[in-house]
């Protein structure tokens, strides 16, 4: 396993870890009756380690970005081969059944 996934899986399961922590919180204090001052800063940053731990290993499993101007890509296509779409082809229209009206 690479780093990349290692980093997704324990960034995850920290995030996992921080809202069980939260809700076992949540559950003491609905026990002992105490009000709800917001989470402890433990639980708050053990989410946001394991967020960053996580986003740092998504762009690691990525791989290479893109660049962000399309001109190097579209330099390389022809016209035709970019207006080229064939889910746009549509067979089944009204000209069969008007034929059909019209020459009946």
């Amino acid at each position: 396993m690479n780093i990349g996934r290692g980093c997704v899986i324990a960034g995850m399961l920290m995030i996992l870890h921080a809202g069980l922590g939260s809700a076992h919180h949540r559950a003491n204090l609905r026990l002992s009756e105490l009000p709800y001052d917001g989470l402890p800063v433990d639980i708050t940053a053990q989410c946001v380690i394991g967020f960053v731990i996580a986003c740092f290993g998504i762009s690691k499993v990525a791989g290479e970005f893109k660049d962000i101007s399309a001109t190097n890509d579209l330099n390389r296509k022809t016209l035709d081969s970019i207006t080229n779409v064939p889910s746009f082809y549509h067979f089944a229209h009204r000209g069969r059944s008007i034929h059909s009206i019209i020459y009946s």
